[in-house]
């Protein structure tokens, strides 16, 4: 009976959590070409540049501490609400020293309105995170509470977008958007946290802030690495070719990885099962496998399906001031195969076998490689380049990850699904090629291929995904 209750509870809190995602990236979806068409592609690339900087700076504001508070309020629950004053105590500083740099920065930027939105969004945003409670929710396991605050905060923020930004004129009302959604719903948050008796204590422990900083620092660097391999793009294009390219850019990136977040949704709830069966070398092998198997029937459809269809979706979805973004999204589509394969391997596996150190060093060679390969490709190649280096950052985290997981998981790639769905994907471009004669209607060449691949995939790989999954179990 206990078994079949915590069965259903952690059922409930997958499907919470997995909706949630599911809405809130149609959400994110709907929003994101309404906002790329009212901006236009300079001031879209001005926006991106701002956002690519600040990442680096909340890094600094935030330097590990939250990942490791939540290991211990999950671990400690309410006892360890005495922590969580030293935490915001310790945010406080490293948020004020984040802020002056960020400032420092800010000083000599040669553009006003980049300034400014620097000076502005940067410095709020920074007092914002400050007050964030999802790290709480998640490890209290209020994933239902959490589920609800975070589609709000889509919500509000899509409405803030939809009802305030009508022009390039605007860009100001987008940071309050997004800054305003945050604060209110991070607010509601503590709401509920006190109402659940979670209560922290007003005392501060400075003799506790070296055993909280220790641990902590390792997570920023890694999450520091992911940064720079996920952002250092942007700033070279921007500083290379131009807030126009930059804008076709952003939008290219942005445009896949709404895409590859579809992948990453199952990656997301499959791993704390991965934590739980470290400790049995067949039962996390069998999910391993299944894992492969479910990322295989999105990446490899996606990916093939980008490359045949960009030039009718991305004008479709961007407007056509963004035809320029066509050629990156093409060289970026590989993305959708590398960025989930880095995921699993890096971000899920290693992550849930508690080796935080492969997982910094993955992290490392992903960065320092998009770093490296951002440099030289964008002088020498331009936008093309910058989208290379952009998917081979990925490519680097993937392929060290790989050389890192236990030997027994390195024949993860051998398996049967992943030529079904390879087969099935190839047979979808053939359909959307013929379907594309006839017709230039993005929703009916998208349909004819979807409706190819499901058919093919579905009477090809059905009884091997039935095996994997049943066996996963």
């Amino acid at each position: 009976m206990k078994r079949t209750s915590a069965l259903v509870r952690y059922g409930g809190f997958f499907l919470s959590v997995g909706t949630a995602r599911v809405l809130g990236l149609l959400i994110t979806s709907l929003t994101f070409p309404i906002l790329v068409r009212r901006l236009g592609v300079e001031t879209y690339g001005l926006w991106s540049y701002v956002v690519a900087l600040c990442a680096f700076f909340d890094v600094v504001a935030n330097p590990g501490l939250t990942t490791h508070i939540a290991q211990q309020v999950a671990a400690r629950r309410h006892a360890a609400a005495e922590l969580v004053t030293d935490f915001l105590a310790l945010r406080s500083l490293s948020s004020l020293v984040a802020m002056m740099a960020l400032l420092v920065v800010a000083r000599f930027e040669a553009r006003p309105e980049a300034r400014h939105l620097l000076q502005w969004y940067g410095v709020a945003e920074l007092c914002v995170g400050l007050t964030g409670t999802d790290f709480l929710l998640s490890s209290l396991e209020l994933f239902h509470i959490r589920s609800v605050m975070s589609l709000t905060q889509q919500a509000l923020y899509g409405a803030g977008v939809l009802l305030l930004v009508r022009s390039p004129k605007d860009i100001l009302w987008l940071p309050a958007s997004i800054l305003g959604s945050a604060l209110a719903t991070n607010l509601a948050g503590w709401v509920v946290l006190w109402s659940k008796g979670f209560r922290p204590s007003l005392k501060i422990s400075p003799g506790r802030w070296p055993a909280i900083m220790g641990p902590s620092l390792h997570y920023a660097a890694t999450t520091m690495m992911a940064t720079v391999y996920h952002r250092i793009g942007h700033l070279v294009v921007h500083r290379f070719l131009g807030d126009y390219a930059l804008g076709l850019y952003a939008a290219a990136v942005r445009f896949v990885d709404i895409l590859k977040n579809f992948v990453n949704i199952g990656l997301s709830v499959v791993m704390p099962r991965m934590a739980l069966s470290a400790q049995s070398g067949a039962g996390l092998k069998r999910l391993v496998r299944a894992s492969v198997s479910a990322m295989a029937a999105v990446s490899i459809p996606l990916t093939l399906g980008t490359l045949a269809t960009a030039h009718l979706v991305v004008p479709w979805v961007l407007g056509a001031s963004y035809a320029g973004a066509v050629g990156p999204v093409r060289w970026m589509a590989a993305y959708l195969l590398a960025a989930p394969m880095a995921s699993l391997l890096s971000g899920t596996i290693l992550y849930a076998l508690g080796q935080h150190r492969s997982y910094l060093a993955s992290a490392t060679v992903g960065a320092v490689t998009a770093t490296v390969f951002s440099l030289v490709l964008v002088r020498f190649f331009g936008l093309p380049g910058a989208c290379v280096a952009f998917v081979l950052g990925e490519v680097a985290v993937a392929a060290t990850a790989y050389l890192l997981i236990p030997h027994d998981l390195r024949d993860l790639w051998k398996n049967p699904f992943i030529a079904v769905a390879t087969f099935s994907a190839l047979l979808m471009v053939v359909a959307v090629r013929l379907a594309n004669s006839y017709s230039s209607r993005p929703l009916l060449v998208v349909a004819a291929g979807a409706v190819v691949y499901s058919i093919a995939a579905a009477g090809l790989g059905r009884t091997l995904l039935l095996q994997q999954f049943g066996g996963s179990e």
